[in-house]
């Protein structure tokens, strides 16, 4: 249990036990489709990037997925991409352009969204976890990270992370008010988990003479303070380790090669090596025990075409 203390709190929600009856886990021949939906939702997102000269790369473990295995890793039930934070209006423009009624793309401007990685959900498919409202659009998706300039001055760059870390813990809470009711339902067994949503709800509170729109779209200007599109750092301020963390030289993070995945030549981060030892550790290339890796737990799950049934 002490160990479980130190974890944040969207760690302490993942490591939920819910009921079995309650849950459903992707793994077989579900997790296999799954994964090819993902790959069809990627080909669209990245056909768009190279048509219209989007900047993208893989993010995260779809990024080490390519390295690794050429492809998904195994076990794994989800595909990130990055794009750059001057490009993600247009590319939302775009792609809705292109793609009417296939697909849903949300982002800091969309109504009751309110996070700053964007999400292209695949109408017609099912897939809410725990940590989703009820009653938001909850389709299939990718996750969109977006990379923002850092300032070149020190003193400058150290305030807009501390503007970035503060805004984003904000905006976090206000969701979290926003979605207390079931936040609360599911964390009632977990003291830690409880104590940790209290908290983080009670703070949004005091934000919530302010929509999560607005607040979202407040939490972008911050992260996007910085207008120099050639400063020596870049970084992924909505990022699982967040401004500081997950801070990159722009020559190594921003320039990219090509690595295979599941038969396609996509982009990855040229420096991947120092990317992943930040995300991964320095043994990335090591697969982790089964009791480490990473799965979503899904209260309601449907492929394209189960709707229809």
């Amino acid at each position: 249990m002490e160990k479980r203390t130190s974890l944040s709190t969207m760690e302490l929600l993942k490591h939920l036990n819910i009921k079995d009856d309650e849950c459903i886990k992707l793994e077989g021949e579900l997790l296999r489709d799954y994964q090819k939906v993902l790959l069809s939702i990627a080909e669209d997102i990245i056909s768009i990037c190279e048509e219209e000269n989007i900047y993208y790369q893989l993010s995260g473990g779809s990024a080490l997925g390519a390295v690794r295995h050429k492809g998904f890793i195994p076990w794994d039930d989800d595909f990130d991409i990055n794009i750059l934070g001057i490009q993600q209006d247009k590319f939302a423009e775009v792609f809705a352009q292109k793609y009417p009624g296939k697909y849903t793309v949300q982002t800091y401007r969309t109504d009751n969204y309110g996070l700053q990685m964007a999400k292209v959900r695949l109408n017609g498919s099912v897939a809410r976890s725990h940590l989703d409202p009820i009653d938001d659009e909850c389709g299939i998706s990718i996750d969109i990270f977006v990379l923002e300039n850092v300032f070149d001055n020190p003193i400058a760059r150290k305030l807009h992370g501390y503007l970035c870390m503060a805004s984003g813990l904000f905006l976090s809470c206000r969701n979290y008010y926003k979605n207390r009711k079931q936040l609360k339902r599911i964390t009632e067994g977990d003291p830690n988990a409880y104590k940790a949503i209290r908290i983080k709800v009670g703070i949004g509170w005091l934000f919530s003479f302010m929509s999560v729109r607005r607040m979202a779209v407040l939490t972008h200007a911050i992260y996007s303070m910085c207008k120099n599109n050639n400063s020596e750092y870049i970084s992924i301020p909505g990022g699982r380790k967040h401004y500081f963390g997950e801070m990159y030289k722009r020559s190594g993070m921003q320039e990219t090669i090509k690595k295979t995945f599941e038969e396609h030549e996509w982009n990855v981060a040229k420096d991947y090596d120092s990317y992943f030892k930040v995300l991964y550790g320095p043994d990335y290339m090591t697969p982790p025990p089964e009791d480490k890796r990473e799965e979503h737990i899904y209260l309601e799950f449907k492929l394209p075409g189960d709707l229809k049934k």
